[in-house]
């Protein structure tokens, strides 16, 4: 008997991106055995014993014979158990126990010694790339084919076993495409209600605070709204119960949902994160809060498999660090190349893997170790040029890209007291979704603060006494080119808040304010926050 060659279409990830795969099986006279060629590892040399197993549960018959495995392309290193589907109906193929039907399909899949097909991590990329080649139906485990039909364009077939998708590839009768879901809320104290017949999955149970349980501090809710309507770094600097992290605990309830390209890229990223197959697209911009300890890798990304850190995980939404001066100063550092680029680069030996990182950074941060410098009742212990040290942690670098800068003092009794409630998150969130709507229907459509944007000189449209006040705020605060491009950025954003089309002088002050602090020394910082 001669040898047949089968050839299948799978897909594999590279970091959280999708690759295409060609499984060809050659089942030839020999000596029984299988061999798999193309840079697989571990999991997926194993996949050996899981497809024979499989095989003859399944009711079929594994052929005697020499199958020898190529996974194109060769140089493409491969992980995990995606390719088991395609690699046992290759086999089946190549010993000619059935005959497909015509037509193009992918299958992926884990399959279990019982001959079931089980969902892997990573579904949804992976039929993103096989769309980008034209295929347009895919075979995937039952439990993923909502994820699978997230692609859009792609009809997802959604299989139990072994034995169910050979009868689906030899059949001419076409099964009802997956529906595409619609969103699924991942913030933290989402509601988990059901949408569209679809059950949400949700993240977390905590609880968001609203924005009229925080009492006081007008300017530090006046930035983060000026901060979350354009995109920029925020950071609050106070003593310990001033409100800094419950403000930033607001956030969730203030962002709009995600739509269209954003919601996919958010929906991308949230699966490495999830126990289950995603069920429909992230709605909520991910909140993403690590702990001051946490290493390089946790933050950045890496590890033996190049795993995404938590700046990936905040894509597309928004990363709180807490006790900021308290993170060690190579995660800080490393903040700066995806703060400009919206993305970070991993390289280890013999592997390279880039991630998306467009996140907003917000922080809080006490101005020393013991938290009261600058308090105006003068408790603070610290030895002298302590604070000092303590707020220069922040590299100039890092600082200059931190566009507001909120220094922040103890609410007083009879504020907190106040029967007057401030105004809701669901007040501000309404401001902040229509300046928002206003710089994304405008060239280049984007955020006031995104990266690769055009210059905000193309958009503020200076007048003579704007263009004059910008050149004297920018020499008397030394701001560097960035700084002064940031400067028009927030500015740009105060004037969308309040619908105006220009930039005006009462905007660039405003956005001074905001950003002077990170230019002064301590001092002048102690005296911002007592209000002298």
């Amino acid at each position: 008997m001669a040898s047949v060659l089968a050839t299948l279409l799978s897909a594999t990830l590279l970091g959280l991106d999708g690759r295409v795969i060609r499984v060809e099986v050659d089942v030839a006279p020999g000596l029984p055995g299988l061999t798999i060629v193309g840079l697989a590892d571990a999991a997926l040399r194993e996949a050996r014993e899981r497809v024979r197993g499989a095989i003859r549960n399944a009711g079929f018959i594994y052929p005697p014979r020499r199958i020898s495995v190529n996974l194109a392309p060769a140089d493409l290193p491969k992980g995990g158990t995606s390719a088991d589907l395609a690699l046992a109906v290759g086999i089946l193929l190549g010993s000619e126990q059935f005959r497909p039907r015509p037509g193009r399909v992918a299958l992926i899949g884990e399959l279990s010694m019982g001959g079931e097909v089980r969902p892997v991590p990573g579904t949804l990329p992976m039929v993103l790339a096989l769309d980008r080649r034209g295929v347009r139906r895919v075979l995937v485990a039952r439990p993923a084919a909502a994820e699978a039909a997230l692609a859009g364009d792609v009809e997802a077939v959604p299989v139990d076993s072994l034995a169910d998708a050979v009868d689906e590839l030899r059949s001419r009768r076409r099964r009802d495409r997956t529906r595409r879901p619609e969103r699924i809320d991942l913030s933290p104290g989402g509601a988990g209600a059901a949408v569209g017949g679809e059950a949400r999955v949700v993240v977390g149970a905590e609880p968001v605070p609203d924005l009229e349980d925080v009492r006081g501090q007008a300017a530090a809710r006046r930035a983060l709204e000026v901060a979350l309507a354009g995109g920029h770094g925020l950071l609050f600097l106070g003593p310990p119960g001033t409100g800094k992290t419950m403000l930033a605990r607001t956030v969730p309830g203030l962002l709009p949902i995600l739509v269209g390209e954003a919601a996919l890229a958010a929906t991308i990223v949230a699966w490495v994160g999830a126990v289950e197959p995603l069920q429909a697209l992230v709605e909520r911009p991910p909140f993403r809060a690590p702990h001051h300890t946490s290493s390089y890798a946790a933050m950045v990304g890496g590890g033996p498999r190049l795993s995404p850190g938590e700046i990936t995980r905040a894509d597309h939404g928004v990363l709180f660090l807490d006790e900021l001066a308290e993170f060690s100063r190579d995660v800080l550092e490393a903040l700066r190349q995806p703060l400009e680029e919206g993305r970070v680069e991993i390289a280890r030996a013999g592997r390279a893997a880039s991630f998306p990182a467009r996140f907003q950074l917000v922080a809080a941060m006490n101005p020393c170790p013991c938290g009261m410098a600058g308090a105006d009742d003068g408790r603070c212990t610290c030895r002298e040029g302590v604070p000092e040290r303590y707020v220069a942690r922040i590299s100039g670098p890092l600082r200059d890209r931190i566009d507001l800068w909120v220094p922040m003092t103890r609410v007083a009794a009879r504020e907190f007291l106040a029967d007057t409630l401030p105004e809701s998150s669901a007040v501000v969130a309404a401001r902040i979704a229509a300046a928002r709507s206003l710089q994304l229907s405008r060239p280049p459509h984007r955020l006031n603060a995104s990266v690769g944007g055009r210059p905000m000189r193309l958009l503020a449209r200076l007048g003579p006494a704007a263009q004059a006040r910008l050149r004297t705020l920018a020499d008397a605060e030394r701001l560097s080119g960035r700084g002064t491009d940031r400067l028009l950025r927030v500015a740009r954003t105060i004037a969308d808040l309040g619908g105006a089309a220009a930039v005006d002088e009462a905007h660039l002050d405003e956005a001074a304010r905001f950003r002077a602090p990170a230019a002064r020394p301590i001092d002048a910082l102690a005296a911002a926050m007592a209000g002298r």
